[in-house]
């Protein structure tokens, strides 16, 4: 009986280790989303000048920078940059795991690497004895003071997973994880002072983690869209949800494209959106989500024009040509798609594809997207 109670344990934590990773992406497509800082107000003298701002074909040394219209094609940056204690190296990856393990000379990272691959691994073969050894040298590494083994300790007690379930152990372990750096700990700390009414500690840890939010956001490119999985244990199954991730043999897709194909044209730019993020089991293709997007401007379809705006600012399954995304973002604004205001903004403050940089243009972008807030 025990040992059927230990094997359910360890299906629950693989079960929460694939959530972590899952939680870890974006899961479902935005609007065109641009920070300005205020480095892009500094010294004007280090921006390309007027004459070169109005020649997109002089821009072609742009893609070493920064690109921040982002990237759907390519990976985010390491996420260990802005949250070192998160597990989504060890679950993405099991090739990398021996080198993440190694690679560092602190013999307390070293040990928490050890242990977190040891459980992962454990979790996956249901194998009691691997995870009670993961646990004790996870639990090592705390006692010693590593904080993303305090997190991980923290998280064995709070869910009674190999350690008895705690709940005040597992806020002791999280405010030390949280007070060495830990983004895990922080948002449990931030959420469960928040149950508590204790508004002011919440606010001030949930400002920490928007900060690296945003920090993070500003070095990145943006990560693929990825559509929450279910996983299910029992004897139903969600046939709807698992047909929606089927891709051009979903019946709901080859239902939009016909209407697509008859002219409607929110479908062209449902069926565009699909093609663009890469969603619902479809694949990514540039090309398409062009071909539909294009099809659906000509039925004036708002939406269509601010993402050919993007795209075309990006450079995503065409050539870069920001005098076009500015073109396509100011019509979308004249229908009154506010989010193109937003795009319009970042082109003038850069001075893209338009004669000059002008600030009062920015301001008043800026000014018309929050009177829509």
């Amino acid at each position: 009986m025990r040992r059927r109670a230990i094997h359910c344990a360890l299906l629950l934590l693989l079960h929460l280790l694939l959530s972590l990773a899952l939680l870890a992406s974006s899961l479902r497509p935005r609007p065109l989303v641009l920070v300005i800082t205020n480095e892009d107000f500094a010294d004007s003298s280090s921006s390309p000048s007027a004459s070169a701002i109005t020649d997109d074909s002089d821009r072609s040394d742009d893609s070493g920078e920064w690109d921040e219209f982002g990237d759907p094609e390519s990976s985010a940056a390491a996420t260990g940059d802005y949250d070192p204690g998160s597990w989504l190296p060890f679950i993405e990856s099991a090739s990398s795991l021996p080198s993440l393990a190694n690679s560092s000379s602190d013999p307390l990272e070293v040990l928490y690497s050890s242990g977190v691959r040891h459980m992962i691994s454990a979790a996956s073969s249901s194998d009691p004895a691997d995870m009670e050894d993961a646990a004790a040298e996870i639990e090592a590494a705390a006692s010693a003071g590593f904080p993303h083994a305090q997190s991980a300790l923290g998280f064995l007690y709070g869910t009674g997973l190999m350690r008895p379930q705690s709940r005040s152990k597992s806020f002791l372990y999280h405010h030390f994880a949280a007070e060495g750096g830990n983004m895990q700990s922080k948002m449990v700390l931030a959420y469960t002072y928040f149950r508590q009414d204790m508004y002011e500690k919440a606010v001030k840890l949930y400002a920490e983690l928007a900060e690296a939010a945003v920090a993070s956001f500003l070095i990145s490119k943006e990560p693929p869209v990825i559509e929450p999985i279910r996983i299910h244990s029992g004897t139903e199954e969600n046939k709807d949800a698992l047909r929606k991730s089927r891709g051009e043999a979903d019946e709901d897709f080859q239902i939009t494209e016909y209407q697509a194909l008859k002219g409607n044209s929110a479908a062209m730019y449902q069926i565009g959106l699909l093609y663009y993020y890469g969603l619902r089991g479809v694949r990514r293709d540039h090309a398409k989500a062009l071909h539909w997007f294009s099809k659906a401007v000509e039925k004036g379809d708002p939406r269509a024009m601010e993402l050919l705006g993007e795209m075309y600012a990006r450079g995503a399954g065409v050539e870069r040509n920001y005098t076009k995304a500015f073109e396509w973002l100011t019509l979308a604004s004249k229908h009154k798609y506010y989010s193109a205001y937003n795009g319009l903004g970042y082109l003038y403050v850069k001075g893209y594809g338009v004669q000059k940089k002008n600030y009062t243009k920015v301001n008043s972008q800026t000014s018309t997207l929050s009177q829509c807030a």
